[in-house]
């Protein structure tokens, strides 16, 4: 019987554990925090379950959508469908998001005139350019090159840099156009077809992954009662049940390479001898972690592919409906989005109570990220008072937590960095390095399952 070692029990690693327990394969599941489940976990503290995200679960992959709905087919009702609402505050108006043509209509008078002259102008502008100058793909292209030529200056302007430096920290002139879900040129006509004339999504007419990012967000979504974790609690019983081991409050120091295509994971006092190693966890912490490296030097390029970490601060609140969405974005405020948790399910908490789930992005070196609890409750307050949706005496308790290396940064030339460290584990027969931190992509919890699961079916093919 093979064995298969995977490093992080986030979604991916434990969708490919699902996938190869039930092929018969040895897994052993090694976790750092003391529990599974990753960014897609749920925290339970006394009678309140705090997501660690918080996510929603929908997918247009037919294969992942049975897969996990099949994980509550003795009792459907503990994942309900839950249809996602999503507003952005822009100009002191709740609009819908992603930023689409309802979006702009929904403005006001003079902005959807704005927008649309501003597009207008670049639409013209790269059409003509089109008919003279055959256009290459630019590898290097930036978000503000990107939101320029696709929505015109008004838009960049007023939404796209402000939100896009605010959340990665970094100017729209120094971040690649891959941070970006669709990379292609929005389709405003369709767009305005799918938004005001269709009135339901025909998703069965449409390729798996070509939805653009609108469609993809109107799929039918789906949430357990007891929080998203549930999910990955669920696998982890399949896992077990199949034979599978999973070890948590436990890391892995070492990853040696063996002369015979095996490898040693040593972990604290535990050796665990493998003949395939899947790595989840970042990939300028693993590449330091591989023994011996005979390429060297590619650890400077790992190191140079960076994350941005997540400070969450939940609110206990004792109102409801307080922002009539599940998550709403914010520009010119301290924190990216807040999400009202109740709007997901009435089961996080008690049933008089509601929780608001506040995210900052942030860089580990940044002063938000060393701030006490007290003090980062004291600066989002600050924020939530401008908009007037919550007063001090609604909240009843607070807690944060903090969570390092969430986002991959694209930066201009990650890619650079990016192939150079692909190119070295390629060279490692048996060793994968795959979901958000391990391939550096920024994706859904759908997209994760996939990855987990086509990489299982490559490992059953050898």
């Amino acid at each position: 019987m093979k064995r298969v070692i995977i490093i992080g029990g986030g979604i991916t690693g434990l969708s490919v554990a699902w996938n190869l327990s039930e092929k018969n394969y040895e897994v052993i599941v090694i976790e750092s925090d003391k529990s599974i489940g990753g960014l897609a976990k749920s925290v339970k503290i006394e009678n309140y379950f705090f997501d660690i995200g918080p996510h929603s679960f929908f997918s247009e992959d037919k294969e992942v959508f049975k897969k996990v709905m099949d994980l509550f087919e003795d009792e459907p009702s503990e994942i309900p469908y839950a249809k996602r609402s999503v507003k952005m505050l822009f100009k002191n108006k709740y609009v819908d998001y992603p930023l689409s043509a309802k979006s702009i209509l929904q403005m006001g008078f003079l902005p959807p005139i704005l927008c649309s002259l501003s597009f207008a102008k670049s639409y013209i502008g790269t059409y003509v350019s089109s008919l003279f100058i055959k256009k290459k793909e630019n590898q290097n292209l930036t978000v503000k090159q990107w939101a320029m030529d696709n929505f015109g200056n008004y838009l960049y302007i007023n939404f796209f840099k402000p939100y896009t430096e605010q959340f990665w920290k970094i100017k729209t002139s120094d971040l690649s156009h891959r941070v970006i879900p669709s990379n292609k040129k929005m389709d405003f006509a369709r767009t305005l077809k799918h938004l005001l004339v269709n009135k339901y999504l025909m998703i069965s007419k449409r390729e798996p992954g070509k939805l653009s990012l609108v469609e993809r967000e109107s799929l039918p979504s789906y949430y357990p009662k007891k929080g998203f974790g549930e999910i990955a609690n669920r696998i982890s019983e399949r896992i077990k049940k199949n034979g599978g081991k999973i070890y948590t409050s436990l890391e892995a120091d070492e990853i040696i390479l063996n002369s015979n295509n095996t490898f040693n994971v040593k972990a604290k006092d535990k050796n665990f001898l493998g003949d395939f190693v899947i790595s989840t966890i970042p990939l300028n912490k693993v590449i330091t972690k591989i023994k011996p490296l005979y390429e060297k030097e590619i650890i400077k390029s790992a190191k140079k592919l960076e994350y941005l970490s997540l400070v969450l601060l939940y609110l206990i609140i004792k109102k409801k409906n307080v922002l009539g969405c599940q998550y709403c974005y914010f520009l010119d405020r301290p924190y990216n989005r807040i999400s009202e948790m109740n709007n997901f399910s009435n089961y996080l908490s008690p049933q008089d109570e509601n929780i608001l789930t506040v995210e900052i992005s942030c860089q580990r070196e940044s002063e938000i990220w060393k701030s006490s609890d007290k003090e980062i409750f004291s600066i989002c307050m600050q924020g939530i008072r401008k908009d007037n949706f919550l007063k001090k005496e609604d909240i009843i308790n607070y807690k944060v937590i903090k969570v390092p290396s969430v986002y991959p940064i694209y930066k201009k030339d990650y890619e650079i960095h990016l192939k150079k460290t692909e190119e070295c584990f390629s060279k490692i027969k048996n060793f994968f390095s795959i979901g958000r931190q391990g391939q550096f992509y920024y994706g859904d919890i759908d997209q994760m399952i996939r990855f987990g699961l086509d990489t299982a079916d490559k490992i059953i093919k050898q």
